[in-house]
């Protein structure tokens, strides 16, 4: 009997032990939870599913927060926490940061390398590599009216404009009333609207302003668009040549807080992959999938994954 009491203390122990180092085996293969947000636009859906996709390949628990909100609103969510990941743009370091000198951010390079060095010291911020897409603001107009109007820059709209043209600007609010947005076209080209020839929206959703644009809402002629705009691959429209180089580069990049970067500093690997194959030509066209043929960002965002062999199908 003391033999087989002894045998059951055994038997007890090890299962514990088995079970405790299941246990301690499953914690140690679940990264995370890591919190990725975006954008409530085309964009931000499939470019955030391609990243819960592959890091939860890469063994993350995720938390998909993907089409969180406004640019903004995910900001805000990043600094306080909310969020750890998020997709965000070079050029708006100049909205982040008290920079006296905002052409720096006319420069692809020199400006993701100021919005990441300020990131860092000043919010424990990590940039990673961006990828090479110029998402940058534009005006473009309805190719009927560009052909009967001769407009095809800004400096043919500036012409129309001063000869008393009518015009109705969709656009957001901070594109509007920014020096390297409305405010640096109308100083650099030598043109004013004035309010009543503004709708000024508060998101910069352009997907609202294009559909005015087409069907010449509240008489929009011109509206504000995206270099990755899904809409250029699909709607008759002439986006106005800007030679002066006024808006910002807008680099498409993953941004997280530092803590999750130095808990995971592996985590930029799939990240870096993934932003190093796309470009302004697959970026559209991954955009015009979803907000113009109807496709579920997921699907577009898995197709994509798995035809670059980034997802292991």
């Amino acid at each position: 009997m003391k033999k087989f009491i002894i045998f059951l203390v055994i038997l007890f122990i090890s299962v514990n032990f088995i079970a405790c180092n299941n246990e301690q085996g499953k914690e140690e293969a679940t990264k995370g939870p890591v919190t990725i947000g975006t954008f409530i636009d085309s964009e931000g859906a499939v470019l955030g599913k391609m990243m819960v996709m592959l890091l939860e390949q890469e063994g993350y628990e995720i938390i998909d927060k993907t089409e969180f909100g406004t640019p903004d609103i995910l900001r805000k969510a990043l600094l306080a926490g909310e969020v750890n990941l998020v997709l965000d743009y070079t050029g708006s370091g100049q909205y982040y940061h008290d920079v006296e000198d905002t052409d720096i951010w006319s420069d692809a390079r020199e400006g993701y390398l100021l919005t990441k060095k300020l990131d860092e010291e000043e919010n424990n911020i990590i940039w990673l590599e961006p990828a090479n897409a110029n998402n940058t603001e534009a005006l473009a107009v309805r190719r009927e009216f560009s052909e009967a109007n001769n407009i095809k820059n800004m400096e043919d709209f500036a012409r129309y404009v001063n000869e008393g043209g009518t015009v109705k600007l969709i656009c957001s609010a901070s594109f509007a009333e920014n020096i390297k947005g409305l405010r640096g076209f109308e100083e650099a080209y030598g043109f004013h609207l004035s309010a009543e020839q503004l709708i000024v929206l508060a998101s910069g959703n352009t997907a609202e302003m294009l559909k005015a644009l087409v069907e010449k809402t509240n008489g929009v002629n011109v509206s504000l668009v995206y270099g990755t705009d899904g809409a250029l691959d699909k709607m008759d429209l002439v986006v106005l040549n800007d030679p002066k180089s006024i808006p910002p580069v807008y680099l498409p990049a993953p941004v997280l807080q530092g803590a999750l970067y130095e808990k995971y500093p592996e985590i930029e690997k799939p990240l870096n992959r993934l932003f190093q194959s796309l470009n302004e030509d697959n970026l559209r066209q991954l955009n015009s999938k979803v907000a113009y043929d109807g496709m579920a960002a997921e699907t577009v965002a898995r197709e994509y994954l798995e035809e670059n062999e980034l997802l292991i199908k």
